[in-house]
């Protein structure tokens, strides 16, 4: 099953977000700093690895901490997992040097703006827990399944 990893991080009443274009999805989206676990990979460290090369932001492992998990499933067989973390930083500036060419910009958001633009996200697994984490509404698991084009969870 593949790992993916996701990281809510904030400095001072911020949260960084990165504007990204996936093939599948409609049109350009803000999204958290997110990608795959890499082979060889703990989930912590695909998550300093992904913050770093979609922010430039460089944060020890000791600095993250696990808010959620997902568990992705297309018609009832799980396929992904997710792990998600939060992470505190004091440095302002974003020096993006994303091997995958798929951001387009990193930018500082209040809350409420964040909340907003990850409720456009085009993909529930990562905006319906983002959001709820960001407004203090957050199961620690959540669970998606995918079935004829139709999210439950």
């Amino acid at each position: 099953m593949q790992q993916y990893v996701g990281v809510v991080v904030q400095h001072e009443d911020r949260i960084a977000l990165v504007r990204e274009q996936y093939d599948t999805w409609d049109r350009e989206h803000w999204n958290l700093p997110s990608g795959a676990v890499e082979p060889g990979e703990t989930p912590p460290q695909g998550a300093v690895r992904e913050l770093q090369e979609e922010t430039g932001l460089q944060l020890p492992l000791s600095a993250l901490t696990q808010i959620w998990t997902t568990t992705v499933h297309h018609d009832g067989r799980p396929v992904n997992q997710s792990f998600n973390y939060t992470a505190t930083t004091s440095r302002e500036t974003f020096a993006p040097n994303d091997p995958d060419n798929s951001v387009l910009e990193v930018r500082w958001f209040s809350v409420t703006e964040a909340i907003t633009h990850l409720t456009a996200l085009p993909y529930p697994p990562i905006s319906v827990p983002a959001v709820a984490y960001l407004t203090d509404a957050m199961p620690a698991a959540w669970s998606f399944n995918l079935t004829n084009n139709t999210w439950t969870y």
